[in-house]
């Protein structure tokens, strides 16, 4: 499924947006994610990433918690509000391993939540799944 990983990727039109504070962790997503073909949009804090969903309405949204400005959790209540952001898969993507704070993620609708420090071919695979899921709920 991804030529990263020495298979052939379905979709090379899906766009991802990258939300995270940790410019090192940014870049490595960037990096990979455009190997793989995928059109990749960043943003350094919730706010900003926000208003980027907005604009770009990506198929995939990769949401760390902690942030300054307006963290994950607020900007996915937020997204979650957003009538034109209807329909955007949200991977949670942070050191936030507590069980409350999984729990508020799901009770915003996420797709996933993964915990760093991830495994970037888990995330990859993960990445596909909910992209192949959102494919069979619009059919």
């Amino acid at each position: 499924m991804f030529d990263f990983l020495g298979l052939k990727k379905k979709n090379d039109d899906v766009k991802i947006l990258v939300v995270d504070d940790e410019p090192n962790i940014v870049q490595t997503l960037q990096d990979r994610l455009e190997m793989n073909e995928y059109t990749v949009f960043t943003a350094c804090n919730g706010k900003e990433g926000l208003k980027k969903a907005q604009q770009e309405k990506p198929d995939v949204i990769l949401l760390d918690v902690i942030m300054p400005v307006m963290d994950g959790h607020e900007m996915l209540e937020v997204l979650r509000k957003q009538p034109e952001c209807d329909g955007i898969s949200v991977i949670m993507l942070t050191a936030r391993s507590q069980t409350q704070d999984i729990a508020r993620a799901n009770a915003c609708g996420i797709d996933d939540y993964i915990v760093k420090p991830f495994d970037l071919s888990e995330l990859l695979e993960k990445i596909e799944t909910v992209l192949e899921n959102r494919k069979a709920m619009a059919k």
